[in-house]
């Protein structure tokens, strides 16, 4: 019997919608393989959740919010294929989070790679970086994957509910369908957010250390995110945007790491009609493709060993006449008793390969930190059970 097992016995719920504890309903909606979709939006005290009846796969162009009213979207992040609608099974379920203080326990282990995790970085860093050298772009998001084993079903109540109260800025979501799979993460950047004709997007981009928050940003920070403002900025241009307000680059703390956001608002009926084609333009944004897009995105194909799948991609609830999309980032796919989790930075001609390296293992800190301390605490709570 797995260590986690005795959760299953004290959580198991006949019916989750009895129950105003999260980590209970999520029990239950997992004991029940009940597909469902659960979420918390930043600076927010409550999940909201549903169980997921009808999954409609959708052409991105064509998406209106007044069409996919009260669902949620998630988008892969290359769209050839189309985007996911999760439509809800009766009512949108709400839960309070508990006020309780979170501290992580303190890890018995350092964060552990898959042999020949590094090599295979190597490989893929040395064909991008000849592709910015040679001038194929100017920035590519290089992604990988990092293997955690012994993540059991029994577990992801405890982690969810860690991510939300640990991380109150990000977007935390978990769901679970036999078509998309199971994922999670705690997202700190907004992708497109609408209501009306009022919209907010970010250019986000540019990592360090929280420790190192208030130094000075060198130059290969400052063009890495700027790229990003750069061409959010031509793409509102393109749909007949001029005016907008704007904010930064200032830094902004997410979990472990700090990076540099800048903030876009404004008003314009023009997307507000075309939301969808927009939102197809617009993504994948260089803060997880690179720029120029189209060549980025042809050396992230030669350079990547794997399918993407959800990862970079974007996903949020959807209201009348508005919705709250986020980019997946800081996530991960749950299949097999593991956790896989999706680490990308962006690599400009100034890029050191060990720098870059070293910047996907801090970012992996935001999931890592949390399921590590989960486990130390489910064996804590088993030893006191002795």
């Amino acid at each position: 019997m797995a260590i986690f097992a005795f959760l299953s016995k004290m959580h198991q719920l006949e019916n989750s919608d009895n129950t105003n504890n999260i980590r209970e309903w999520l029990t239950a909606l997992l004991n029940n393989d009940r597909p469902f979709v659960v979420y918390r939006l930043p600076d927010e005290s409550v999940v909201r959740g549903f169980d997921v009846g009808e999954v409609e796969r959708i052409d991105l162009t064509r998406f209106t919010p007044n069409t996919y009213s009260e669902a949620f979207l998630v988008a892969p992040f290359h769209l050839s294929n189309g985007a996911f609608i999760l439509r809800p099974i009766g009512n949108i379920k709400s839960i309070s989070l508990s006020g309780k203080k979170v501290d992580l326990a303190e890890s018995e282990g350092s964060l552990l790679e898959m042999v020949g995790a590094r090599k295979a970085y190597s490989q893929s860093f040395t064909i991008a970086h000849q592709a910015l050298k040679s001038g194929e772009a100017d920035k590519v998001v290089l992604a990988r994957q990092m293997e955690v084993p012994k993540v059991s079903a029994d577990m992801l109540p405890h982690v969810f509910e860690t991510l939300c109260q640990l991380y109150p800025k990000a977007f935390v979501y978990f769901f679970v369908h036999p078509l998309l799979g199971r994922w999670m993460g705690a997202s700190p950047e907004i992708f497109l957010h609408k209501d009306d004709y009022n919209f907010n997007t970010v250019a986000l981009a540019a990592t360090r250390s929280g420790e190192r928050c208030d130094d000075d940003w060198n130059s290969k920070e400052l063009e890495e995110q700027g790229f990003v403002a750069q061409f959010i900025e031509e793409k509102l241009k393109d749909f007949g945007v001029s005016q907008f307000t704007k904010d930064g680059p200032r830094p902004i703390s997410a979990g472990q790491v700090v990076h540099l956001r800048t903030h876009y608002h404004f008003r314009s009926q023009h997307i507000s009609n075309n939301v969808g084609p927009f939102l197809e333009v617009l993504h994948p944004t260089p803060a997880v493709g690179g720029y120029p897009k189209e060549a980025a995105l042809e050396v992230i194909g030669r350079a990547e060993t794997f399918d993407r799948a959800f990862y970079s991609g974007f996903l949020g609830p959807v209201q009348h006449s508005a919705f709250q999309f986020f980019v997946n980032i800081r996530c991960m796919e749950l299949v097999n008793g593991k956790a896989v989790l999706y680490l990308g930075g962006g690599l400009t001609r100034e890029s050191g390969e060990e720098s870059e390296w070293e910047e996907t293992r801090l970012k992996a800190q935001t999931l890592w930190s949390v399921i590590n301390s989960v486990k130390q605490n489910i064996r804590n709570e088993l030893y006191n059970l002795r």
